[in-house]
């Protein structure tokens, strides 16, 4: 006993020296640095299957990246791309977002001047762990500037966590939403900053921030929109300012100007209804600064009179010049899911799709309860980021909800709003408790209202949610890369098809192969097959992607005319067949067979000539007046006719592809085009 309580003195006296402030200075130092390093730790299991890449489009961020280490970074806006949407070939810079190669080529030249031994891809793979980290982070700063050190921890803690910002910032996700978000968080952090400080340092940095993003992925409107929104709001419910209207001018014209020399957005974005609102609003915000600050009502009158013929003649002129670009499809089937169904291309996407209740809550846990509570707290305060961050949230969880990929969009507002109710909650009950204690402990009569056991229920309860919550990221975190299961195909990993067809297409090809298939493989052909491939996940020219569909259901007739213009070589398939019995694997594949079924919308065809469906067995299969016909279904089918056979389905060899390569376990296929007289007229 008397060594224990030696043992406490001696911690008391190092406590005094060191100093109560300091220490708790160094206590939130430790959190910080433990959420840093949870947030990294849980987004680095994917290397358990080594430094692969997962999904397809990361391979092309990669490619990208390769050629500007090699090449310079202003080699980029020169690149046209011969290997990609052949015969046309790629403009690089004005059909990609420079934000992630750029960043990656960076990081991988950096480390190599530090002396760090490590090749690009390894480099690659785990830079969106590292920014997704950071972001992280920056939500602790966020949530500590917003509502104190409580809410800005847990708003840190929850997003490291959060299986829906895990499924895009984890290790070898190395894409426009890893860098994207990153960026999108240090605007927010910046904005919030000059708007407490007045800062128009700060609101540079946030408008470089916002350039950032916009310059790494499309989703980077949205923040743009964001601002816009909110300044419209604010101006509703007349809490204008002149410092809003400095603030938001700098940061929104900061980043355009900017972003007036990024090929892409320009060609996309810059002139058009994405962007407009956002630049007529500093116009108006400046009408009404005039109309405040005019004394004489004629000058005012004037002023008045000349911005909104400025605007007017302005988008008149544009629009009948046709420079005002339009929203793309995917832009508005956000806003309107209801028209989805109606563009196949766009529907054909599985990330497209509209997410279930039941998916959003896996992805999102209990903190979509406890954000609305956190928005209840910050417009009952009203201060003028509570407001911000509450149409961030109710807004990004609309666009969360009519697309899957945009899940994440609502993860990092989410996480934030969360942390703001957890600590309303916690400053409570916690205050109830204590403050009960104390009065019982004196002999006074306690107050009516909530009970001591009521708030200690509360907590509890709110402590199992939580623990529930943040160790939800297991299933998302503990998952290998796309090529490393066969395609996304369930429990693939004892599957190295395609990783095998694709070395072996590297190595056997001829230089000048053209290689055709279905455009979510045109990625993996050009930079793991480093062949040339007709179409991948970004080709803009719909009429190209709609030729491949029609000649792969098509008759072999049609089919080699269609190939034969577009200078195609070989044709890649894909199909994952059950080893054992030869059938689909789970009824209906998860191959090209299955995406047939948007082949055939895509081309303008009737999916019922095609595929039939079982309902009740839950399987579909390759029956109909052409299915027997169709050049795709012979190039998968007929490489087990025979067991397909003794189920009543016929489906012949190609006559006019020959075979030259099979996986080991028969789920990819590589075919070389016999170009005969039927290719000709």
């Amino acid at each position: 006993m008397p060594l224990k309580l030696n043992k406490l003195k001696a911690l008391r006296v190092i406590l005094s020296k060191i100093g109560y402030e300091n220490v708790i200075k160094i206590m939130k130092a430790i959190t910080v640095i433990l959420i840093f390093i949870l947030a990294l730790g849980v987004r680095l299991f994917p290397f358990k299957w080594g430094s692969y890449l997962t999904a397809y489009d990361p391979y092309f961020q990669y490619r990208a990246t390769e050629y500007i280490v090699k090449n310079g970074f202003q080699a980029w806006f020169t690149w046209r791309d011969q290997m990609s949407w052949y015969p046309y070939g790629r403009d690089v810079a004005k059909t990609a977002y420079l934000g992630v190669p750029f960043t990656g080529a960076i990081f991988y030249i950096l480390l190599q001047s530090l002396g760090m031994k490590c090749s690009l891809m390894e480099a690659c793979s785990f830079l969106p762990a590292l920014l997704g980290a950071l972001s992280a982070i920056l939500a602790y700063l966020i949530g500590r500037e917003v509502d104190g050190e409580v809410t800005g921890i847990f708003a840190g803690l929850l997003l490291a966590t959060s299986p829906a910002f895990i499924s895009r910032t984890t290790a070898g996700f190395y894409d426009t939403e890893s860098v994207g978000f990153f960026a999108m968080m240090l605007s927010l952090y910046f904005w919030i900053k000059a708007m407490k400080m007045n800062s128009i340092i700060m609101a540079i940095l946030s408008g470089l921030a916002l350039a950032y993003m916009n310059a790494s992925w499309g989703g980077g409107l949205y923040l743009l929109n964001l601002y816009t929104i909110y300044v419209v709001f604010m101006l509703i419910i007349g809490k204008y300012s002149r410092k809003l209207l400095t603030i938001y001018s700098t940061t929104i014209g900061t980043a355009l100007l900017l972003l007036s020399q990024v090929p892409i957005f320009v060609r996309k974005y810059l002139i058009g209804y994405a962007t407009i609102p956002s630049i007529a609003l500093i116009a108006i915000a400046s009408i009404i600064s005039i109309i405040k600050d005019t004394k004489k009502r004629e000058s005012m009158i004037l002023g008045l009179i000349f911005i909104i013929l400025m605007i007017a003649s302005g988008i008149t002129i544009l629009q009948f010049k046709g420079y005002l670009r339009t929203l793309t499809g995917r832009i508005l089937t956000v806003i309107v899911p209801s028209i989805r169904e109606n563009i196949p291309l766009v529907a054909s996407v599985a990330e497209h799709k509209t997410p279930t209740w039941g998916y959003m809550f896996f992805q999102y846990s209990a903190t979509a309860i406890l954000a609305p509570l956190g928005i209840y707290f910050a417009l009952k305060r009203r201060k003028d980021y509570d407001i911000l961050l509450s149409i961030a949230g109710i807004t990004s969880i609309y666009f969360a909800s009519s697309m899957m990929r945009l899940i994440m969009l609502a993860a990092p507002f989410i996480s934030i709003l969360a942390g703001v109710g957890i600590s309303r909650l916690l400053k409570t009950h916690i205050e109830t408790i204590i403050r009960k204690r104390i009065t019982a402990k004196r002999g006074r009569k306690i107050a009516v209202g909530t009970s001591r056991a009521g708030s200690v229920g509360v907590l509890i309860m709110l402590f199992l949610i939580l623990a529930v919550t943040l160790t939800s990221w297991r299933t998302v975190a503990y998952s290998p890369q796309t090529i490393i299961t066969c395609g996304g195909v369930p429990g693939g990993t004892k599957y190295k098809d395609w990783i095998e067809a694709l070395l072996w297409m590297r190595v056997n090809l001829p230089e000048d192969a053209v290689v055709a298939s279905w455009w979510d493989y045109g990625y993996w052909i050009t930079t793991l097959g480093n062949k040339t491939s007709i179409c991948d996940n970004a080709t803009l020219n719909a009429t190209q992607i709609k030729s491949v569909a029609l000649a792969f259901m098509s008759n072999e007739t049609t089919a080699l005319k269609i190939f034969k213009k577009l200078g195609v070589t070989h044709v890649l398939v894909f199909e994952t067949f059950d080893p054992q019995t030869g059938f689909l694997l789970h009824g209906r594949g998860y191959g090209d067979f299955a995406k047939s079924y948007w082949m055939i919308r895509i081309a303008g065809l009737n999916v019922s000539d095609y595929i039939k469906v079982y309902r009740e067995k839950g399987i579909q299969t390759p029956e109909g007046p052409k299915a027997a016909n169709s050049t795709l279904y012979r190039m998968l089918f007929a490489t087990r006719r025979e067991i397909w056979k003794s189920w009543g389905i016929d489906i012949p060899a190609p006559e006019h592809f020959k075979l030259v390569f099979k996986s080991t376990n028969g789920f990819v296929f590589i075919y070389e085009v016999v170009y005969g007289e039927e290719a000709e007229g």
